[in-house]
């Protein structure tokens, strides 16, 4: 997988909320246990790249789960 970009990643963050019902700021508290990051991103604030990771591998662990059947 390329890496993402700041903008990318908040876009990703916001597509997995809306889809889910969920804040963004509830997908990276769940993520990486900070609910500050997607805003602080937004604010032109960055954060590792290996946050970043954890970030889009939750998202897409998440979705695989759901399309699997599974809870």
């Amino acid at each position: 997988m390329r890496p993402m970009n700041k903008h990318q990643i908040i876009t990703e963050i916001e597509a997995f909320a809306t889809k889910h019902g969920l804040a963004p700021s509830t997908v990276t508290g769940r993520a990486v246990g900070n609910s500050r990051l997607y805003q602080r991103m937004k604010n032109d604030g960055d954060c590792t790249t290996e946050v970043a990771a954890r970030v889009i591998r939750y998202i897409r662990d998440y979705d695989a789960t759901k399309q699997n059947g599974a809870a």
